[in-house]
């Protein structure tokens, strides 16, 4: 299992043109993915992020490489900073059932 954070600043007037690229891309049912959130901070609302889990981290690269998580990045820019993407192993997991 992988993880990816996308994390970053997206402009107010921005918001809703995320949640619509978000929902939009991730109901065409990309290879790999087992589950995703887009997040938006509370206390900073202008902090988004997108939880992304993987199968595999080759599930990952290959989504990457046809543009799934690139399509992100321009709207993750607000004030000229760049965002920034993490990518995990996963050690333990739980999921309550």
């Amino acid at each position: 299992m992988f993880v990816t954070i996308l994390s970053g600043r997206v402009a107010e007037e921005d918001w809703s043109t995320l949640e619509e690229l978000y929902e939009r891309t991730i109901r065409t049912g990309i290879h790999g993915i087992l589950s995703s959130m887009l997040i938006q901070c509370q206390t900073e609302p202008k902090l988004w992020q997108i939880i992304t889990t993987w199968e595999s981290q080759k599930d990952y690269q290959n989504a990457f490489d046809q543009q799934f998580g690139k399509r992100y990045l321009n709207l993750f820019v607000e004030g000229g900073r760049s965002p920034s993407r993490n990518e995990f192993s996963v050690l333990g997991h739980y999921t309550r059932v």
